[in-house]
């Protein structure tokens, strides 16, 4: 393992590019998450693929964050939805990064857009915009800008259901695509998490021997002001520790 002279691991954490400000930048949640759980954060920017592995070499665990649409060239073939943004290098970056971390055994965690990420490069679809499948049952954003809060129940004997210790937990969400019908072949997930509109909002490695593998559709990391460690990201950090 990759520990910090203090002896704490070192989470690589996941960074976006953005174009208005000429700049790298990261939700301060994440990071105050990360340091609260006992771990180290190192930034990761997104870059070419091909730096893939020396920022994988420098990490014990990867946190996937949110963001951004993933263009529906990598995980839907759709048209891409008026209004949203994209970073295609960003994607392809991120799911170079992620399929490493999966075969390199390392743990990981997936949020929101993250998880999307998990899910595709495994070979799963994504829901180009989940309004048009759920008829409004669930809003799982308020609008472009604003969150939303709403209802998950969780599956029993999961990482998800064992870190949070409830059966159902209310969570803050802020996406409009979601996770299609999961494919045969690959790496395959179990379902660990639904909204009430029967969505899928959180899912892990159907091996439950296998290395720790974790993504959610919601945000643990908000909200920022809130300075209780969120027992999701606890549960990874300490599973980073232990590997």
């Amino acid at each position: 393992m990759v520990t910090s002279s203090s002896g704490r691991p070192r989470i690589g954490v996941t960074s976006r590019f953005r174009p208005a400000i000429d700049s790298h930048s990261i939700h301060r949640g994440y990071i105050d998450q990360v340091v609260r759980a006992g771990a180290l954060p190192i930034v990761i920017p997104a870059l070419d693929p091909e730096f893939c592995e020396e920022f994988l070499e420098t990490v014990d665990g990867l946190l996937l964050t949110g963001g951004e649409d993933i263009d529906p060239a990598y995980c839907s073939g759709s048209a891409r939805q008026p209004d949203y943004t994209y970073h295609p290098r960003r994607d392809a970056f991120e799911l170079r990064l992620a399929r490493l971390a999966l075969d390199y055994g390392l743990p990981v965690l997936g949020i929101c857009r993250g998880s999307q990420i998990l899910w595709s490069v495994t070979g799963n679809p994504l829901i180009p915009h989940i309004p048009d499948v759920n008829d409004g049952q669930v809003l799982h954003r308020t609008s472009l800008t604003e969150t939303s809060r709403h209802v998950v129940s969780l599956a029993p004997a999961g990482r998800v259901a064992d870190a949070y210790r409830e059966a159902k937990v209310e969570v803050t969400s802020y996406h409009h695509q979601g996770l299609g019908e999961q494919l045969p072949g690959g790496l395959r997930w179990r379902v660990t998490a639904q909204a009430e509109d029967c969505l899928t909002e959180a899912f892990e490695r159907e091996d439950a021997d296998g290395p720790w593998a974790v993504g959610v559709l919601w945000h643990p990391e908000l909200p920022a002001d809130d300075d209780r460690t969120d027992p999701l990201i606890s549960a990874f950090v300490s599973a980073v520790g232990a590997s």
